[in-house]
């Protein structure tokens, strides 16, 4: 490749021009057939009612408390000391008007080992914000809602990869986070829904994993086998997945994010779909059988796609319960 030497008087303009035109034709090509993919893509989704239009409720009248979660960590002596806190807002609204109600926080200082760090802080994340749940359960606060900002279950790929010594804290971590799911919905099984039909309903609000409507259309959904991927009540429209199902290599070449933000237009969300069978290796194993549901949703032009994960049958989270949170989320 001739190097490009460039003088004093070279202007933007013409370096911008020269290295577009030496370095990025493939990176324009590939960003084209995607966006082309996609726009052939996406009226499908619609057509088959995989992707669906929410509606917003005009008054909200909502008691809700949202748990966040976050570490930060510092180099000391060698290793590194890490801090680890979680919050809980208690917002009641009215008619649309939004006033805090009370809060809470937990946090923990310690020092960590360089070895499998980021999963150890997303284990001491989840267990912190299961604390803070808790405690708004036994707080005897009315809520409609708590919205946790991390997964409500353990995917097993979090499990210590070897039965090493080193790993002795980490297996440990992994353990009581275990327990201290299967403890919380023990517990507060009886005062939350499904299990009560007025109870709050707890749910998983997270802004990555976009992975799994992708395996869900994948699936050959014009099949028995492939419709068990989606719960029954998002009824699909059978002639559009047949045309859906000759665009599963498109949808394959296309990234997560761009996929998913390719199909979610504003105010809209995905059919409801069964995280037990996309993800079966999922721990605590005592709740699988009670079913873990997803769908993803967009909210307002310039927001994140999120996934919204539930725990319950798909007797109970049907399609208009589902709207219902969605709508309230948006």
């Amino acid at each position: 490749m001739t190097e490009i030497t460039k003088s004093p008087s070279t202007s933007l303009a013409q370096t911008l021009a020269i290295q577009t035109q030496i370095h990025l034709p493939g990176t324009v090509g590939r960003l084209l057939k995607q966006i082309r993919e996609l726009e052939q893509v996406a009226p499908l989704f619609l057509e088959a009612n995989l992707v669906r239009s929410v509606a917003r409720p005009k008054l909200l009248n909502a008691n809700v408390a949202g748990i966040a979660t976050h570490h930060a960590e510092k180099p000391v002596a060698g290793g590194l000391l890490y801090v680890s806190a979680g919050s809980r807002i208690d917002l009641s609204v009215e008619q649309n008007v939004v006033a805090t109600r009370d809060q809470d926080s937990v946090s923990e200082i310690d020092d960590i080992d360089f070895e499998d760090k980021s999963k150890r802080y997303q284990l001491i994340s989840m267990q912190q914000a299961y604390d803070l749940a808790d405690r708004a359960l036994q707080s005897g606060e009315p809520f409609d809602a708590i919205l946790l900002d991390c997964p409500l279950l353990l995917n097993r790929s979090m499990e210590a990869p070897q039965q090493l010594p080193r790993y002795e804290k980490y297996r440990r971590l992994y353990h009581d986070t275990i327990e201290k799911i299967e403890s919380f919905w023990t517990t507060h099984r009886g005062s939350i829904y499904p299990w009560k039909e007025d109870g709050p309903k707890v749910a998983a609000i997270v802004s990555q994993r976009f992975g799994a409507i992708i395996n869900v259309s994948q699936q050959d959904l014009r099949t028995d086998e492939g419709r068990r991927h989606v719960l029954s009540a998002d009824e699909l429209n059978q002639d559009a997945l047949e045309r859906l199902s000759g665009a599963r290599d498109a949808i394959s070449g296309i990234g997560e994010r761009r996929f998913i933000c390719g199909i979610l237009g504003n105010f809209t969300r995905t059919a409801a779909f069964r995280m037990s069978t996309q993800t079966p290796e999922m721990e605590p194993r005592s709740l699988i059988g009670e079913g873990i549901v997803g769908w993803h949703y967009a909210a307002a032009p310039g927001t994140e796609p999120c996934l919204v994960q539930v725990i319950g049958d798909e007797h109970a989270w049907c399609s208009e319960v589902c709207d219902e949170l969605t709508g309230a989320l948006m």
